[in-house]
């Protein structure tokens, strides 16, 4: 059985294992930068899978306060190109959970979110270098369609210390 709970400051050591455990699939990321991306955050949910913590999904809306300002390329690049979107920074899963649907339940919960509260978009992107064909796959089945792509260098931001591509993929709300 599969359980979404809001995210509460006990789960953020958990946060920052799975995150990291999935590297490079996931950005590698330092405690203080997932202060930053949980203070900016609109929906950051935890799945458990028969109670054990299995995985979590994190994502960003539209930033319009400029005293918070999140220096990803990828989260500027969509920011110059779409507004009233939720954009998935980071999603999760421990590897002993992949293929048991937390995937699909965060993403299904985050679809019903969205339209709840009015985004016209989803946004996210998903690397082509190094290589994520799973990820492309199982975003295709929730309807998201490419609409750009990127290239950042090595050693541009912390997460980075190797050159990613990126495709960015957008599933309409509306």
């Amino acid at each position: 059985m599969i359980e979404l709970i809001d995210y509460k400051n006990e789960y953020f050591d958990f946060l920052l294992e799975s995150n990291n455990i999935n590297k490079p699939q996931v950005g590698f990321l330092k405690d203080k930068r997932l202060n930053l991306l949980i203070e900016l955050a609109s929906y950051c949910k935890v799945a458990k899978f028969k109670g054990e913590l299995a995985g979590f999904l994190l994502c960003l809306p539209e930033n319009n306060d400029p005293n918070l300002f999140y220096d990803s390329p990828n989260y500027q690049w969509v920011s110059e190109r779409y507004s009233n979107f939720i954009y998935i920074d980071r999603i999760s899963v421990l590897p002993k959970f992949q293929n048991e649907k937390i995937g699909s339940a965060l993403y299904t919960d985050l679809i019903y979110f969205s339209a709840l509260n009015g985004y016209n978009d989803i946004l996210c992107e998903v690397n082509i270098q190094p290589p994520n064909p799973g990820s492309i796959r199982f975003h295709k089945r929730f309807d998201f369609e490419e609409c750009g792509s990127q290239l950042t260098e090595a050693g541009k931001l912390e997460s980075y210390d190797y050159t990613v591509e990126v495709q960015f993929l957008r599933r309409s709300i509306k």
